[in-house]
């Protein structure tokens, strides 16, 4: 389901070149993985970063909204990540620019 990390997860071991990969099975420290991803950019200068769709309740906390389904709605995690990451780079003067892929 979507609040399980399984595809990512099998996904980034099969490409073998992911640095962080985000399960919404994880506790996740926003903090913790800003410094990481910051470190890994400051040695490798590039960094790959997977998400799972599930950490959309974890990571950052959705409207709570439903959809016509019943199902809860998962706020977008890529986004808001990207603009963390952004910004903390940033602030400790480390050059980057984002790809980021949206799977939908």
């Amino acid at each position: 389901g979507r609040h399980c990390g399984w595809i990512a997860a099998d996904a980034s071991m099969a490409a073998r070149h992911v640095d962080v990969c985000l399960l919404p099975e994880m506790n996740i420290s926003l903090s913790k993985l800003l410094d990481y991803v910051a470190s890994v950019m400051q040695k490798k200068k590039h960094a790959v970063v997977v998400v799972a769709e599930g950490c959309g309740d974890t990571i950052v906390q959705g409207s709570g909204e439903t959809d016509a389904g019943g199902n809860k709605k998962l706020a977008d995690v890529g986004p808001f990540l990207k603009d963390e990451i952004t910004r903390h780079c940033k602030g400790l003067g480390i050059p980057l620019t984002i790809k980021y892929i949206d799977p939908t």
